[in-house]
């Protein structure tokens, strides 16, 4: 919803908001649409009634408290994405849950508890029965065909979710029935420190639905990013951010953050390169694996570390294997290896490649198996060079226990990218050792 779009009474509010805080008034309203999303969980106002808009828009106006920051609710950062992690969360998933289990046993006690109401249609406008007594929704009329965008059917009934927080302004209200966010992961900082202070960082993306969270970024690539600045950081959480409204569309493809001469120092194997995660001889993963996993409750092996590695492509499997354990529904595999590799292990199969995963939405939608050239992205083929981001795992093998990937990110410098078609050996030769 645009700044026009909003009713009149919000827009006063707002008017006397920017007055009171020297901003502009475009610039109130920004920060009045991501106060309602964050703190209301409010992600498309148009499906909100008037009064409620009002409501909010007071409570934004009255309590300057609850602003992340001053001068405004955003922050910019430059840098590259580095990742995508493959996981998408629901974050109302429980919520709703414990609701609709409620529901089932006694649907009166589920009312009466606030958490939930019944809908039903009635002079062709859907109506709530709630704690308080029946009332109309939100003005959202009966359109055959079509659920209005707070309606959950389970088990035979039509019930909605309600905000059940007292301290919220939206308290009794209608909530969306999921959250969904996903992790991306980016490497940089803000413009002022960005020279100095490189860090790798999380970012929450959230969305009413999984394709919202779900956009292509391109890994490696220079640009800048609009972020919610932190506010109060929690411990063990310090290098985690959420995402700005309209993350994806605001992303500039950019390196003009810094002069020109240093432009060069922008390219994705220099920046991946550069990473505190960063693993310059892949001999050594094994080791690196042993000394940074930490034992999570819940896992039965240790969570091994996040690495950044380079290698040359040995083996691309582009068609996929079908997987329940991955959102997509599929993942992908690829082998890279290096002369360290392929110099100390050169008699054995299990040692001399690292087997990489590659999860389905990295694979078919981000470019995992592609590099950007002249003419756009074009496939590549084995002898290859590749910088990827991930998980560091271990795989089973007849001889024990070998490093093993589960991509993140994956960027090719298209200088070092072998055009598919043109293909490669897989040999030791590749790596300039010839026969030993």
């Amino acid at each position: 919803m645009s700044d026009n779009e909003l009713p009149e009474e919000v827009k006063e509010r707002l008017r006397w908001y920017a007055e009171q805080h020297s901003v502009s008034e475009d610039e109130a309203a920004k920060q009045y649409l991501d106060y309602i999303e964050e703190h209301l969980g409010i992600v498309n106002p148009n499906e909100e009634d008037e009064d409620f808009l009002v409501d909010a828009a007071e409570t934004f106006v009255v309590e300057r408290r609850v602003m992340q920051a001053p001068g405004g609710s955003t922050v910019e950062w430059v840098g590259c994405f580095i990742a995508i992690e493959p996981k998408i969360r629901d974050k109302r998933a429980n919520i709703r849950e414990q609701a609709l289990s409620e529901a089932r046993k006694d649907l009166t006690n589920a009312i009466n508890g606030g958490k939930i109401a019944r809908a039903f249609v009635e002079g062709g406008v859907w109506m709530l029965e709630k704690a308080n007594g029946i009332v109309a929704s939100t003005q959202e009329r009966f359109v055959e065909g079509e659920d209005p965008w707070f309606l959950v059917r389970d088990s035979g009934m039509t019930l909605c979710l309600l905000q059940s927080n007292p301290d919220w302004a939206r308290h009794g209200e209608p909530i969306a029935p999921s959250l969904f966010s996903r992790t991306y992961r980016f490497y940089g900082n803000e413009p002022e420190m960005y020279a100095d202070d490189m860090q790798a960082i999380r970012i929450d993306v959230g969305g009413a639905t999984e394709e919202d969270v779900s956009k292509a970024v391109r890994i490696g690539q220079a640009c800048k990013i609009q972020l919610r600045p932190q506010g109060t950081v929690t411990e063990g959480w310090e290098d985690s951010y959420r995402a700005a409204n309209n993350f994806f569309a605001n992303i500039v493809y950019t390196d003009d953050f810094v002069e020109e001469s240093d432009r060069q120092y922008l390219k994705g194997e220099i920046l991946m390169g550069g990473m505190d995660s960063y693993v310059a001889d892949l001999t050594e993963l094994m080791e690196v694996y042993q000394n940074q996993s930490e034992k999570v409750s819940g896992y039965d092996t240790p969570v091994g570390p996040l690495v950044c590695i380079k290698g040359k492509v040995t083996d691309i499997n582009r068609t996929g294997y079908e997987t329940e354990y991955d959102p997509y529904g599929k993942d992908f595999s690829m082998r890279v290896s290096s002369f360290q590799l392929q110099r100390e292990f050169a008699n054995d199969m299990w040692r001399k490649e690292i087997t990489v995963r590659v999860h389905g939405f990295l694979g078919d939608e981000c470019h995992a198996f592609d590099y950007e050239g002249r003419e756009g992205w074009k496939p590549y083929a084995v002898k290859s060079t590749v910088y990827i981001f991930g998980r560091l795992g271990v795989r089973a093998t007849d001889d024990g226990q070998v490093p093993a990937m589960k991509a993140m990110g994956i960027f090719v410098p298209p200088r070092l990218a072998i055009p598919a078609g043109e293909g490669g050996d897989t040999s030791l030769d590749q790596f300039g050792g010839g026969e030993q």
